[in-house]
């Protein structure tokens, strides 16, 4: 069983990972410019009710992000302390949009980057890797789409987080 310690040489890890890849990026040539994002989830289906998640990426021919929750107690929110990552390429040319999304989703995507984003929960336990495609509009909103399940959405900011749809689409299977 996991102790604190292994909790926090494992954040310190991916905090490292993560650091080392913004590091890399100052070497990437002037034409692949480093663009940080931000965007913001109100996520209403923790089980401990619902929580403010946050993904900043580092964004250029390959995708840098690191996802974490954000404490809101004014609003009575749950804090998981769920962190994770992302990483990702550019795949806007060649993807092609599930039959079960809804429309607008796909007609108004402006890039889509595949790659594989993991989760590490607190408390002991591994850390869940999966294949996810990000989807941004053309209204700046990013859909997180894990693969074969469901596409959820999130907002340019929190304010706008919290007065759009919140609801993730579920996939037929």
């Amino acid at each position: 069983m996991p102790t604190r310690s292994t909790r926090r040489r494992l954040w310190l890890l991916l905090t490292v990972a993560l650091a080392g890849a913004m590091l890399l990026t100052t070497a990437t040539p002037a034409a692949a410019t480093v663009r940080p994002m931000r965007w913001h989830r109100y996520n209403i289906y923790e089980p401990l009710g619902p929580s403010h998640e946050r993904l900043r990426c580092l964004t250029n021919d390959q995708w840098r992000c690191k996802y974490d929750t954000v404490p809101e107690p004014k609003l009575g929110f749950s804090n998981p302390n769920v962190i994770g990552t992302f990483v990702g390429t550019d795949v806007t040319g060649t993807w092609e949009c599930p039959d079960w999304f809804p429309a607008d989703i796909c007609d108004s995507a402006t890039r889509v980057i595949s790659g594989v984003q993991t989760f590490i929960q607190p408390g002991p336990g591994e850390p869940d890797s999966l294949d996810a495609v990000f989807i941004v509009t053309d209204d700046g909103a990013l859909w997180d789409y894990f693969v074969d399940f469901a596409v959820c959405p999130w907002y340019p900011t929190f304010e706008q987080a919290l007065t759009s749809p919140a609801e993730c689409i579920f996939g037929p299977g």
